[in-house]
């Protein structure tokens, strides 16, 4: 990228680490910390776009945004705030602000945002040229090892046209995954269906899924297409697979092996060019097992298996995605609120989450519902949340060990899969760090072993 940024702030800790982390995705960027500071390296140079905080010590920030698009209505602009209101969020859509951020807000949030905003779709781009940049991975909130090791998994398989079962319990966002896929292939451009395979009894999730011509039964009046015929080219996402009814399973197999379709009635077929990502929170083997998946079936869904991870193994994830929501509900329910309380975020991470990001998202919309300040306290909770006792059986979901230990396990684990270079990134440390915990803990690189 050659946009040039602009950050204003006046949080000297915040505009340099920012700073840093753009600069790392090739964004020029330039500081200042006060209103009169921004005039004058705003005329220095010529900026795409201003990051500003509305809260400066000698200025409005929304001011200083009025007064660069008198002289350039073209810029980008994105306004950060601690002290998020109606009032301020109104004025920023009437100067067309681009983006309007809560403080405190995660760098993935910001770098979204500005590659959201500075994107130009080129129209000589190919249709089907590879698409595996960072911008397809941050609708994934999340900074645990879990979720790096599975976004990196990924972007490895997305821009592939091979089929995908995505395993993981209810509630942990198997769509999102599926939609990110999608969205970071060559097929993003076209259709992505979801479909759930439990919500609809076997005769109409067939004629959904293949469509009909008139006349194919009683009131088939006209000619309907299906969900399958509607997403060629595309990806097909079957959610809940593991209550698709066995002889829908028979014909879901046709249609993959022999890359064709036909509606019901019909005497003709259509060819179809398909991806098929499929989920479930079941053991489809043992349904196998039990005669209730066709085995055939389970093969040619299951090329490449990715794991999601439930939200208590996701340690850190569950405060970033609770303040993401918080901002969230803030926002829509249009309240003053800014923070969590920490004994708030200790009780969020003792709690073992079954219903998982799902859960968590009702809890935290609750919270802001019953906030009558500008933070979440413990009172706030739902009341199984606040008084959860610590069973046998949430403690097995939580084993409690040592840093040193889990990255004892993490690095035994992943060696032999990743570079040095990946498990320090996966870790967030420096590659020389890496090797002096290898020291630390005994731990040669395989190579170094005799």
């Amino acid at each position: 990228m050659n946009e040039r940024i602009l950050i204003v702030d006046a949080d000297g800790s915040l505009r340099e680490s920012l700073s840093n982390y753009l600069r790392k995705h090739k964004f020029t960027v330039d500081t200042a910390a006060t209103f009169q500071e921004a005039i004058d390296a705003y005329a220095s140079y010529i900026h795409d776009f201003v990051i500003v905080e509305i809260e400066l010590p000698d200025g409005d920030g929304l001011e200083f945004v009025s007064k660069i698009k008198s002289l350039n209505p073209l810029v980008k602009t994105i306004v950060t705030t601690s002290y998020p209101s109606v009032n301020s969020a109104l004025k920023a859509l009437k100067l067309k602000v681009d983006d309007y951020l809560v403080k405190p807000f995660v760098y993935d949030e910001v770098l979204k945002s500005c590659k959201e905003i500075t994107r130009k779709p080129d129209l000589k781009e190919i249709e089907k040229t590879p698409s595996t940049s960072e911008e397809e991975f941050f609708s994934i909130i999340g900074e645990s090892v879990e979720i790096k090791l599975l976004l990196e998994k990924i972007k490895k398989i997305a821009n592939t046209p091979t089929n995908v079962l995505l395993l993981g319990e209810t509630g942990t966002g198997k769509e999102l995954f599926a939609r990110v896929i999608h969205e970071a292939s060559y097929r993003k451009k076209k259709t992505f269906v979801a479909i759930n395979c439990a919500s609809l009894p076997e005769n109409l999730l067939e004629s959904e899924l293949f469509g009909f011509v008139k006349g194919a039964f009683t009131g088939a009046t006209f000619d309907k297409k299906g969900l399958l015929e509607i997403a060629d080219g595309g990806t097909v996402f079957l959610d809940e697979i593991g209550d698709m009814p066995l002889g829908l399973q028979a014909k879901l197999l046709r249609v993959i092996e022999d890359k064709e379709i036909r509606p019901l009635g019909s005497v003709t077929t259509k060819k179809v060019d398909i991806r098929f990502i499929s989920a479930t929170n079941k053991d489809l083997l043992e349904e196998v097992r039990e005669g209730k998946f066709r085995e055939d079936l389970f093969f040619r869904l299951n090329v490449i298996t990715l794991h999601i991870p439930p939200l208590r193994e996701r340690g850190k994830d569950i405060e970033i995605l609770a303040y993401h929501f918080m901002r969230k509900f803030a926002i829509k329910m249009e309240k003053d609120i800014r923070k969590i309380d920490p004994q708030t975020i200790q009780l969020l991470l003792k709690y073992p989450w079954p219903g998982n990001i799902r859960e968590l998202q009702n809890v935290i919309e609750q919270a802001v519902v019953f906030a009558d300040s500008d933070t979440i306290k413990p009172e706030h909770l739902p009341e199984h949340v606040r008084h959860m006792k610590v069973t046998s059986e949430t403690k097995k979901d939580i084993p409690l060990i040592s840093i040193e230990e889990f990255t004892k396990e993490f690095i035994l684990k992943y060696q032999s899969i990743y570079t040095e270079q990946e498990l320090a990134d996966m870790l967030g440390i420096t590659r020389k760090a890496l090797w002096e915990k290898r020291k630390k803990l005994g731990l040669p690189r395989p190579s170094d072993k005799t």
